[in-house]
């Protein structure tokens, strides 16, 4: 999977791990009527990110509920309320695949916890995602069809909007705070530095993005996506920030996965999506290196630096500019996942 945005905070509060009972008494306080007959942890995928829990009731109806476990997975949570009351039952006609409703919320010491009906479908793993089998492709349409939304529909309920000059200066911005620390390798330095500077791989429509996309938000049906979830994130920006994460599943999936994409979004075409995708998924090590300095662990950077020097030993054969205009194949990097998809050790 793309790198874990769990590493990045603290737990919130500290005293804040629940038992399995307490969560189940949450779901009683949020729903009426439900009387739980068995609770089961969910500790993986979107779910690491909170307390969560699989509630089942007397009558088989299974809800899930969340606590949040950090400040930023607190605000997810309060912006997943909002996301979804903008996602209405005619909007996600749209989409082919469902959307979580909340059926309940509570508080829960100084945070809330959110409950929400099951949706449809299993979970599904990076390595689940194969080429010749129906999972990429069935990927690829269903980011494409988040991507087809009308812009204005999230834009004007107030939801941020990233234009294509702030998400290329965001990048720009993250290469020259890692560039300053002087710990990146230099084949890194070179290939970052060209392609946040490269206008032509910046040219791009914004659209609604999901903009938290894993495969931990995929839940699979018998040949299709059943379901995504976790939409805290939601707003208007670079299609390629939901893309990112594919970068990381074997080369023939990817392309399959980018090709359905493309096949849904025949109008809109961007050339450079990838390219972009490519360039966000790798960043993400510069914004790990950044953590581990300012908060001064030493063991961070050192994770940090592994991956950047693995991320080099992929790349020494390939052009500097492998992430910008005119170099094909776009990417040649192999098993990125095994780089980005490691937890590190705990700070």
């Amino acid at each position: 999977m793309a790198f874990h945005t769990s590493r990045l905070f603290a737990t919130y509060p500290k005293n804040m791990a629940r038992s399995h009972f307490t969560l189940a008494a949450l779901v009683v306080s949020a729903v009426p009527d439900f009387d739980p007959a068995r609770v089961t942890p969910l500790t993986s995928g979107m779910d690491a990110d909170f307390e969560s829990a699989l509630v089942t009731d007397l009558n088989g109806r299974e809800v899930i509920v969340r606590l949040p476990t950090s400040r930023s997975t607190e605000q997810a949570l309060s912006n997943e309320v909002r996301a979804l009351e903008i996602l209405t039952v005619g909007v996600r006609s749209r989409l082919g695949f469902e959307v979580p409703t909340v059926c309940g919320r509570a508080p829960m010491g100084n945070t809330f916890g959110l409950v929400f009906d099951r949706p449809p479908g299993d979970a599904v793993h990076l390595g689940d995602v194969i080429a010749g089998t129906v999972v990429p492709a069935a990927i690829g349409r269903s980011m494409a069809a988040i991507h087809e939304l009308p812009a204005n529909l999230v834009s004007d309920a107030g939801l941020s909007y990233v234009s294509a000059t702030a998400a290329q200066q965001r990048a720009r911005d993250i290469v020259e705070r890692a560039v300053g620390t002087n710990m990146l390798p230099a084949v890194l330095e070179t290939r970052w530095s060209r392609a946040v500077v490269d206008a032509r791989i910046w040219q791009f429509d914004p659209t609604v993005i999901h903009g938290s996309l894993g495969i931990g938000n995929f839940l699979f049906g018998e040949d299709s996506v059943s379901a995504i979830q976790g939409w805290g994130s939601l707003h208007v920006g670079d299609p390629a920030v939901d893309l990112m994460w594919l970068t990381n599943a074997e080369p023939a999936a990817t392309d399959e996965a980018f090709q359905a994409y493309h096949d849904v979004r025949l109008s809109s075409t961007d050339p450079n999506i990838r390219r972009r995708a490519v360039l966000y998924s790798e960043l993400e090590i510069a914004k790990w290196l950044l953590h581990g300095v300012r908060e001064r662990s030493a063991e961070i950077v050192e994770d940090a630096t592994e991956m950047m020097n693995r991320l080099v030993s992929t790349i020494d054969d390939e052009p500097v500019n492998s992430v910008g205009v005119g170099t094909e194949p776009i990417m040649t990097v192999v098993e990125v996942e095994d780089m980005l998809g490691e937890v590190a050790p705990s700070s």
